[in-house]
């Protein structure tokens, strides 16, 4: 059989099977077993065995529980929490304190669990508090979904990982490929709040309660240690002490002593924390694996040859050609789960970005930003989904897909800047490497 006639009757069959309700998880192992089995014979299905077995013992994605549990020990303990208790003093007074505070916490929750924590625990803590305090929805509900999904860009995000190891390219030079679009986004959020306060003073209220400075001072208890605990993570990598997932380790290991020190290591902590950990690992293997082993079949049937003949052979500018993979990119994440699109997506497109003279560090930032699109993205998007899951009764589903359209507008001006301006991707890590 062609690699064309393989192309269409792959891809239709996984859309089917994706269009009557079947998981993305196994749609893509159902699929590529099959097409194995049919074209190829028994014995190449060992390439199952030996891929899984592969993949579930790699170094690389053994990061991924480590910063889940650094990140979920902190939320589990309440410590992001008083986090946010202890930055809101700080900014006492300041209309639209709140919103800023929450972006705040997320920002501190992504750069030591990644994705989900700054959602979930500002979902819970930060919306009711901006509602009781007259918050505009749109603002309290977008602050956080929009904050929680910079867990996506800033380091150690979960997805970063997965997309070097499909990519075979350093977790280091993208981690800090992301650190720079990363905290110009939470800028950018900050700075539209700030805007939204002078315009529409009434959607912002100041906060009304007495603050003094004792406070304050008191409150940087709460932010010292996990502040120091990303610093101590973060610079174990940028320093060249420690790998990835050995800054991993010692992060996980840095959150459990911050709890203790708290006197928060209670065993339903410890509990708590594993499970959900084990949750979202699982999840990610779920799907990392069976889409690995499509993109396996795929190569091995002359996809790339295909693709590459095909870029090879349009007069094009290659400027085209990756906004025409963005904008594909923007369409599946609206639909699917933004690790089945990293794992399906990024095996075909970095090689074409890289024959067209990109750099791959830059491609993947790109790419990721768009991923950080698609979390807000109806009618899928995963923030939606989780805020909806944690907001109070009175919060409708169309007020939070309401709310996220000038965060997402936001998030596409930063892809378009590192777009033209490359350096912003590219400046940290070849300085740093």
């Amino acid at each position: 059989m062609s690699i064309e006639l393989i192309t269409i009757t792959l891809f239709t069959s996984l859309l089917v099977m994706l269009a009557l309700g079947v998981p993305v998880t196994f749609s893509l192992g159902a699929v590529t077993i099959a097409f194995t089995y049919f074209l190829e014979g028994t014995d190449a299905l060992f390439t199952v065995a030996t891929t899984t077995y592969q993949q579930i013992t790699s170094t690389t994605l053994m990061t991924i529980p480590l910063f889940l549990i650094m990140g979920n020990f902190l939320v589990k303990s309440g410590i992001s929490e008083r986090m946010f208790n202890g930055l809101n003093y700080w900014l006492s007074g300041v209309r639209g304190g709140l919103a800023i505070v929450s972006i705040g916490v997320c920002v501190a929750l992504a750069m030591c669990g990644g994705f989900g924590p700054g959602i979930l625990t500002m979902g819970l803590v930060a919306v009711p508090a901006m509602l009781k305090h007259n918050y505009s929805k749109n603002i309290a509900l977008g602050s956080v979904m929009a904050g929680g999904v910079l867990g996506e860009i800033i380091p150690p995000a979960i997805i970063m990982i997965i997309f070097a190891f499909i990519g075979r390219i350093s977790v280091g030079k993208l981690f800090f490929g992301g650190i720079v679009p990363g905290f110009v986004l939470a800028c950018l959020y900050v700075s539209y709040i700030v805007i939204s306060g002078i315009i529409r003073p009434e959607s912002l209220p100041k906060s009304t309660g007495q603050v003094t400075w004792a406070m304050r001072f008191k409150a940087l208890q709460e932010i010292f240690l996990p502040s120091m605990l990303v610093v101590l993570v973060l610079g174990s990598i940028f320093l060249g002490v420690a790998t990835p997932t050995e800054a991993a380790g010692i992060g996980a290991a840095g959150a459990m002593v911050i709890c203790a020190l708290h006197k928060k290591l209670t065993w339903s902590v410890v509990r708590d924390s594993c499970s959900e950990t084990l949750k979202i690992t699982g999840m990610a293997l779920w799907i990392l694996i069976p889409a690995t082993l499509f993109g396996v079949f795929y190569s091995s049937a002359g996809a790339q040859d295909m693709i590459m003949e095909v870029i090879e052979s349009l007069e094009v500018s290659r400027w085209i050609v990756l906004i025409c993979m963005q904008l594909i990119l923007m369409i599946f994440g609206m639909f699917m789960d933004d690790y089945a699109v990293v794992t399906i997506c990024a095996p075909i497109m970095l090689p074409i970005a890289k024959l067209l003279g990109f750099d791959p560090i830059w491609f993947s930032i790109l790419f990721i930003l768009n991923m950080q699109m698609a979390y807000l993205s109806p009618p899928f998007g995963w923030a939606l989904i989780m805020m909806k899951g944690v907001a109070p009764p009175e919060v409708t589903t169309r007020d939070i897909w309401r709310s996220v359209p000038p965060f997402m507008l936001l998030q596409f001006l930063v892809m378009v800047a590192v777009m033209i301006f490359p350096k912003m991707a590219t400046w940290l890590p070849n300085m740093v490497f």
